[in-house]
């Protein structure tokens, strides 16, 4: 099943996918945000979660392979 998953301030919801409910929340001033397909409201709202953090995890984890690396070159290539 699908999910629109909307978001308030900082309140995140996950609806169905039904574009008439999606409109009376949008009217109450909520923003869509993404369409997830889930079993289940709670856990659209872990799969959206997920994906944020995923967005933020994978570039630090990339700087801190990266900056080792860096360093290293540049004291070698300073010597």
């Amino acid at each position: 099943m699908d999910f629109y998953i909307l978001k308030k301030q900082e309140k995140l919801v996950a609806i169905p996918a039904d574009e008439q409910s999606c409109k009376q929340y949008l009217d109450e001033g909520y923003f869509y945000v993404d369409k997830i397909a889930a079993c289940n409201e709670k856990s659209a709202l872990k799969r959206q979660q997920a994906k944020q953090n995923r967005f933020f995890k994978t570039p630090t984890l990339l700087l801190l392979l990266v900056l080792p690396i860096i360093i290293f070159a540049s004291l070698q290539i300073t010597r």
